[in-house]
């Protein structure tokens, strides 16, 4: 039988990396978000909002959907959203990879442990449930708001990017994924970071 301390051990190798992908949104200095850093805000935004939800959620289940969500990442990168809309074989290719990512990290660890965060991660890309729902419409609005954050609502940024229009589609329009959950509370979010995103936009001189 594998020894479980030094399963558990070599898996923390792999959250260290989670800690080093760094993500095409930037921090308020300037420097790159990593996938730790927007895990640890999503989570946060979820405990923010989680009492003034109108439907019933399992709270457990929401904050392991969040933490887990990303990690796949450690083996493949970020693949900005951007470059999924401007490129539809890029996100083939990233679903392909960290599917296959998320099988070895199944494998890696404790048979009924690694059978667990496999089955979070995919009921988070499957989006069946209320609380992968709920947690997929956060982490766009956490995503959103982060671009916001540089340098004081300096978003020129965007348009620097690779298919940087796209961050400006990305970041002004309503998401289905918030109007289907009928949660008043993530549909007041998602408009304070809209108008966020426009009073930026405007600041920094670009028309939308």
């Amino acid at each position: 039988m594998p020894n479980k301390i030094a399963q558990i051990l070599d898996f923390m190798k792999i959250l260290d990396k989670v800690c080093l992908v760094k993500r095409a949104t930037l921090l308020s200095d300037g420097t790159s978000e990593t996938d730790s850093s927007h895990s640890f805000k999503l989570s946060w935004l979820l405990m923010m909002v989680y009492p003034y939800l109108k439907h019933k959620y399992n709270y457990t289940r929401l904050l392991e959907l969040a933490v887990i969500h990303d990690i796949a990442e450690a083996e493949t990168g970020d693949c900005p959203k951007a470059v999924q809309r401007a490129n539809p074989e890029a996100k083939k290719l990233k679903d392909k990879q960290e599917l296959a990512a998320m099988e070895k990290y199944r494998d890696l660890l404790p048979s009924e442990l690694g059978g667990r965060i496999f089955e979070i991660w995919r009921e988070y890309e499957d989006k069946k449930t209320p609380e992968s729902r709920l947690v997929t419409a956060l982490d766009k609005i956490d995503a959103n708001l982060q671009a916001n954050q540089h340098k004081n609502g300096d978003v020129r940024y965007w348009l620097e990017c690779e298919d940087g229009a796209q961050y400006l589609t990305i970041n002004t329009e309503k998401k289905q994924v918030v109007a289907v959950l009928d949660e008043p509370i993530i549909e007041e979010l998602e408009d304070a970071v809209i108008a966020l995103s426009l009073g930026n936009l405007r600041k920094c001189g670009i028309n939308v």
